[in-house]
């Protein structure tokens, strides 16, 4: 558990064999998107949204998105761009 961008991050990747290999944080949409990249070259994307924990100081990221896996960087990186839009 670490503080990123404001917030509590848990990475939910937790098994190591996954890297990240995209990071983007829009302060005026208080989103955070992620990709990672597993040890088999898949992509897994991710939205994160802050959202208040009674437990916490800091808000926590939370997912918004159902996990999904996609074979290239360029597919998770459009799978990210139209769940935004879709849920902006």
């Amino acid at each position: 558990m670490e503080e990123k961008y404001e917030a509590i991050w848990l990475n939910i990747e937790e098994d190591d064999s996954s890297r990240v290999v995209h990071e983007s944080y829009s302060k005026k949409l208080g989103r955070l998107e992620i990709i990672y990249q597993r040890a088999d070259g898949c992509y897994l994307p991710y939205s994160y949204r802050k959202q208040r924990d009674h437990q916490w100081r800091l808000p926590v990221w939370c997912p918004e998105n159902e996990k999904a896996i996609l074979p290239t960087l360029e597919d998770a990186r459009e799978y990210l761009s139209n769940f935004v839009a879709s849920n902006t």
